[in-house]
């Protein structure tokens, strides 16, 4: 009898390391396509069961009509220019992954600060021409100068299927951007 107590608490013990050694941690971007697919498809619900769409409006993107660009106007301007596709412009952004965690900025504090941040200079039309967030191409010819708006772009108008240095595949991104100038050309 003690023989069977002695084997059956052995076989116990290796069931429990067995087990032990099997469980891997949960990573913050496991099932990541989907997560992020759930997340735009939240979106939706919002703004189609919300009054006023939960504040949401969207972008039908130039290079992916099926999808949406979701926004969230934080800074309004009813009237000003908003850039075209062969303009510059210079802007300040905040990057988020759809848990929130923060992934890239150019600004420090809570808003931008013209006497402390420096905005960023981008190429409105490389945003479709180079391998970056063609959203963003898309999200800026709608902005007027001054104007902020949180937006939440697909991963198919993001990155898409390839993972971009630390930003994984299939990352819907989420962008605070305030539209600083549109430059002017020296002529």
């Amino acid at each position: 009898m003690s023989k069977k107590i002695y084997l059956f608490s052995l076989v116990l013990i290796a069931l429990a390391f067995t087990a032990c050694s099997e469980t891997e941690e949960a990573s913050k971007f496991d099932n990541w396509r989907a997560r992020n697919e759930a997340f735009m498809d939240s979106l939706q619900t919002v703004y189609d069961t919300a009054p006023d769409h939960g504040g949401l409006d969207y972008i039908l993107p130039e290079k992916n009509k099926n999808v949406k660009i979701f926004y969230k106007k934080k800074i309004a301007k009813d009237t000003g220019n908003s850039p075209l596709y062969t303009e510059t412009v210079t802007a300040y952004y905040r990057g988020y992954y759809i848990f929130g965690e923060k992934f890239d900025e150019n600004f420090s504090g809570v808003d931008p600060d013209v006497n402390f941040d420096q905005p960023a200079t981008f190429s409105v039309q490389n945003f479709y021409t180079t391998a970056a967030v063609s959203g963003w191409a898309d999200i800026l010819q709608n902005m007027k100068v001054g104007e902020r708006w949180m937006t939440y772009i697909p991963w198919q108008v993001a990155y898409g299927s390839s993972d971009k240095d630390a930003i994984p595949a299939y990352s819907t991104l989420l962008f605070d951007i305030q539209l600083q100038s549109i430059v002017e050309e020296d002529k």
